[in-house]
């Protein structure tokens, strides 16, 4: 077999050993994480910051950048989790339309004040020419 014959199913080897290697993708210090290729691609997390408010709970606050023509729906998740990292609770898949090209804020709170981290979750991703998923 020639050499470059070797070379070429290796390289090919090795590029279809990558696809879908890693379908999930987490940013701001590993607390968002982005279950879908579609939600990557058309929405940016800009920014995310927490504090405490009145009674002691977390607020997580949001910028969610729409980078499509069109409005996208996605679902948020938020896993609330103790000072050892284990789950608390986590709240139900939360349907949120973003606009077209626009920044929108998220704001959550959660209902205990004895959670210390979060897991923030973004899946979906549809598209919607007009509001509200009208055809």
């Amino acid at each position: 077999m020639h050499p470059w014959r070797i070379a070429l199913s290796g390289a090919l080897v090795l590029s279809l050993c990558g696809c879908n290697a890693a379908p999930k993708r987490g940013d701001q210090g590993g607390r968002v994480l982005l279950e879908s290729s579609t939600t990557k691609h058309n929405v940016l997390v800009a920014r995310q910051e927490s504090d405490r408010v009145e009674g002691g709970l977390l607020r997580i606050r949001t910028l969610l950048d729409n980078k499509e023509k069109e409005n996208v729906w996605v679902d948020i998740q938020v896993v609330w989790k103790d000072a050892s990292g284990f789950k608390v609770y986590e709240t139900n898949w939360a349907p949120v339309m973003l606009p077209a090209r626009y920044v929108s804020t998220h704001e959550i709170v959660s209902m205990r004040a004895d959670v210390a981290d979060y897991e923030y979750r973004i899946r979906g991703g549809t598209k919607t020419v007009k509001p509200f998923g009208k055809q």
